[in-house]
């Protein structure tokens, strides 16, 4: 600013400077506005993520104790994202949906008419209005058209199949969210998860596994949930379903609400992931199989996806891996019996802090007398330990041999290559100089399908092919097994 020497120069040079203190003062309380802002945003309370399965979701009784652990995390100033899967036995049904309607030129109506069964009952049950079942009946009403489309054209793509496997979730969260709200919970939000969770494609994915197998990546960012649930404190979403970069339904394969309650866990920066089921959480073996099974308490990340894996269907396989990324705890616990302990997973240097605090406790609690020296204790991760002993039924075995293979550089990759180009992911792998051994887990279009069929033939090209199937997997996991093997030798005898 220039002042004049005139006589009016400093009334200019003084009116300058009143607008100029208006405008520091308004920019001083703007910031002091998004101080405030910032700092409740801050304050706000912190999410818990808690998934039910299908059988938590079924009856009276369980929507009871869903809603009063609801109750019971407000109470602890917790925020609430809900996911849940649909009515037990509903994704079943809705397979047979489709096959019916394939079979039928007129369309099967047994299984349509089944579900849509099980919803009312559940709602009479619940002593739920007419009028709340409203949004209910129309979903019913759109999915008995997508099954008359599938009944003229006597097929059903990998995506049609995709979005009449949604309608479990989307239906059960419909009635979920009035029944949420007869037990008191009015300030409840349903949320369509198709809007929040995208899959992600792969090199030379198969149509079957972009929509019926998606993959998520976990992210993290809060504010999408957030603006979306403003006033809200639970969340009420599907689990299992997601969309594709084109917005098209997609699903994240069979058991796939696990891998939702992580990834929603993951994306809003949760406190704690909670899977509540009809099982007390991780065994040492299968107990229907062995009575003898021990509930396991405490377990790794790692670990956990190794008996996920390897067969252990308390969780799915998929689950573990937004939450070790996002570094959150999660927690298996039985809806039937919600004061039992659970199993805990968590990263080593998590187990080892919580042995040490023990330790220290009973450290405190002892007279000097009592204070002897003691050697150091290994870390979790450095000893050695058998966790647990796991089956998986239904596999395939491909073993493929030829001399080709002794002193010949290259020949696995274009072995490898063959899976890769036609999409299929191979599980555990055997050689020796002249065989590999492969298993498969799961086969786009199953042992039938063209991919298969086609892996077969070329593999061919490179040698003898023998098929095994189906076939089981046992694996033994744990930490640092090598160490004891040679205890493990006696029980591996046949």
């Amino acid at each position: 600013a220039v002042v004049s020497t005139q006589s009016t120069g400093p009334i200019h040079f003084l009116f300058f400077l009143f607008f100029a203190f208006e405008f520091e003062t308004e920019a001083t309380q703007h910031k002091k506005r998004s101080i405030n802002m910032s700092s409740s945003a801050h304050q706000r309370n912190p999410w818990v993520a808690v998934k039910f399965g299908g059988t938590s979701v079924s009856s009276a009784f369980t929507w009871g104790q869903i809603a009063n652990h609801i109750n019971y995390l407000l109470s602890c100033k917790k925020r609430v994202c809900v996911v849940i899967s649909a009515l037990t036995q509903v994704s079943n049904r809705l397979e047979k949906c489709v096959e019916e309607a394939i079979a039928s030129e007129h369309g099967s109506r047994e299984s349509f008419e089944w579900i849509c069964q099980a919803h009312f009952k559940l709602a009479t049950e619940l002593a739920l209005h007419d009028d709340d079942l409203e949004p209910l009946k129309k979903l019913f009403k759109d999915l008995k058209k997508i099954l008359d489309g599938i009944s003229l054209l006597q097929e059903a793509s990998p995506k049609v199949r995709a979005r009449v496997m949604a309608q479990g979730e989307l239906a059960s969260t419909l009635l979920g969210i009035q029944i949420l709200k007869k037990f008191g919970l009015a300030n409840v939000i349903r949320l369509d998860a198709r809007e929040i969770l995208k899959s992600t494609t792969r090199e030379n994915q198969q149509e079957a596994d972009r929509y019926l197998e998606a993959l998520v990546i976990p992210t993290r960012n809060p504010q999408i949930v957030e603006d979306l649930c403003v006033g809200h404190d639970v969340i009420l979403t599907q689990g299992f379903i997601a969309s594709t970069p084109r917005g098209e339904t997609c699903i994240l394969g069979r058991g796939g609400s696990d891998t939702s309650a992580s990834l929603f866990g993951a994306l809003i920066g949760a406190e704690k992931v909670e899977i509540w089921t009809d099982v007390h959480g991780m065994f040492t073996t299968d107990p229907r199989d062995q009575a003898s099974a021990r509930l396991i308490s405490t377990i790794t990340y790692r670990e956990a996806e190794e008996l996920a894996a390897m067969g252990a269907k308390v969780l799915h396989p998929r689950c573990i891996g937004p939450c070790q990324w996002a570094k959150i705890p999660l927690l298996i616990k039985n809806t039937w019996d919600p004061s039992s302990p659970g199993t805990l997973i968590v990263s080593p240097e998590n187990i080892n802090n919580s042995e040490n605090k023990e330790l220290n406790s009973n450290s405190n609690n002892s007279t000097d007398i009592d204070k002897t020296p003691t050697s150091p204790k290994k870390s979790y991760a450095d000893q050695s330990a058998v966790m647990a002993v796991v089956r998986r039924m239904n596999q395939t075995l491909i073993s493929l041999s030829t001399l080709e293979m002794w002193g010949t550089s290259g020949f696995l990759a274009k072995a490898f290559a063959q899976f890769e180009h036609l999409g299929i992911s191979i599980d555990l792998v055997g050689t020796s100089q002249s065989a590999v051994t492969v298993t498969l887990d799961r086969i786009p279009g199953g042992v039938n399908g063209e991919p298969f069929q086609e892996l077969i033939k070329r593999l061919k090209n490179l040698g003898q092919v023998e098929v095994v199937h189906p076939c089981a997997v046992v694996s033994i996991v744990g930490r640092k097994i090598m160490n004891v093997l040679h205890e493990l030798g006696p029980s591996l005898e046949v």
